[in-house]
């Protein structure tokens, strides 16, 4: 199973959703910039000459976003910082070239003013939580007391310094809602991170009940199961075939050229099966050199073309991967309606030591059918 699971994970498809939504909005926001530019230039020289280079910067913010992932925490801090920059740049040299306190004001409200409060959602997307909120504050702080200054040298600017700092309180009032909309995702990202991890675990566990710890196929367990639920599904329109088999000689192969060579040969014997079978079927190791096929929508004639492809081939891939040419006998039966596991492994069990017992390396099949091939 390829999973990817961990607070790392949650990290990762949050930075994904902000990177996104920071490049929609830019998307937006580029045509609203030059109709801005196209209207105004001709009147303020900031939107004549500053437009373009802060449309440039957001195009080309929007493009590491998208295309650049890796470069986009530094890209945003470093987009961040030049756009508070600016909008400081922006109060000040606006507020000084207007003649009088109404202008001053009109000329930052609303567009510079509410865009200092995009810069603190943006710095919340890029940044830890404790970070951005100090960024923020920092920041909120500058344009306070930017604001201030500046106003205090135009004609009449004393009465806006109430107002000034009435918009100082609904940025400390942003920032907080920041803060929590910030600490209730790293909450929801935890506890998505704590559900992947017992998911995991859990996992893990259904693997070790149900799996076989040196092939990595299902068990003895998990077939007897699969054996139960199938036979609760036979019908005559569906049929539901057991193909059992067991290696040749693999005790002699054990005793002669070592364990470690026999487990290397069980566990490229279910490779070689699990990629013969379908997708549905199930290929589990009984114990030892024992392997099962459980093959639903199969009659014994294909079960036995299955059976037939898979004594042909592990001979031929153990040869190759191991150097051990190691060939099995088969049994192949039907599952009847409702039967046990066990009688159809009992059942099975007895036809595959008929294939031994007539010469090895053949597959001997059960009634109506009562025929065995072989070489």
């Amino acid at each position: 199973m390829d999973r990817l699971t961990g607070p790392g994970r949650h990290r990762d498809d949050l930075a994904v959703l902000a990177r996104k939504a920071v490049a929609v909005g830019i998307a937006f926001c580029a045509p609203v910039l030059l109709v801005i530019w196209l209207a105004g230039r001709g009147q303020d020289p900031w939107i004549r000459w500053g437009y373009p280079p802060l449309s440039v910067a957001l195009v080309v913010f929007a493009w590491v976003l998208l295309r650049r992932p890796r470069w986009a925490g530094r890209a945003a801090i470093v987009t961040l910082v030049a756009l508070e920059v600016w909008w400081l740049a922006l109060i000040v040299g606006r507020t000084a070239a207007a003649p009088d306190a109404v202008s001053a004001w009109s000329s930052l409200a609303p567009t510079p003013l509410l865009d200092v409060v995009v810069c603190l959602v943006v710095g919340f997307l890029f940044q830890r939580t404790r970070t951005a909120l100090a960024h923020g504050g920092a920041y909120a702080v500058a344009v306070t007391v930017t604001l201030v200054s500046a106003l205090a040298r135009v004609p009449g600017g004393e009465a806006y310094i109430g107002t000034v700092l009435r918009y100082s309180v609904y940025l400390a009032v942003v920032l907080m809602l920041l803060l929590v909309l910030s600490l209730a995702k790293e909450r929801v990202a935890a506890a998505l991170a704590d559900a992947a991890r017992a998911d995991a675990t859990a996992s893990r566990m259904r693997d070790m009940a149900y799996l076989d710890e040196l092939t990595g196929i299902a068990n003895r367990r998990r077939l007897m199961e699969e054996l139960g639920h199938q036979s609760g599904l036979v019908t005559a329109e569906r049929p539901v075939s057991v193909v059992y088999f067991d290696l040749d000689r693999f005790k002699q192969l054990n005793d002669t050229r070592g364990h470690e060579l026999g487990d290397q040969v069980l566990r490229q014997v279910a490779e070689v099966a699990d990629r013969l079978v379908r997708d549905g079927d199930l290929l589990a190791r009984l114990g030892g050199e024992e392997f099962v096929v459980v093959t639903p929508d199969t009659d014994r004639r294909r079960a036995v073309q299955l059976a037939e492809r898979l004594r042909e081939a592990l001979p031929v891939e153990l040869s190759v991967t191991v150097g051990a040419s190691v060939t099995a006998s088969f049994g192949v039966t039907e599952l009847r309606a409702g039967e046990d596991p066990a009688a159809v492994l009992r059942r099975v069990d007895t036809l595959m030591y008929r294939a031994k017992a007539d010469g090895r390396d053949r597959v001997c099949v059960d009634q109506p059918a009562g025929t065995r091939s072989g070489r």
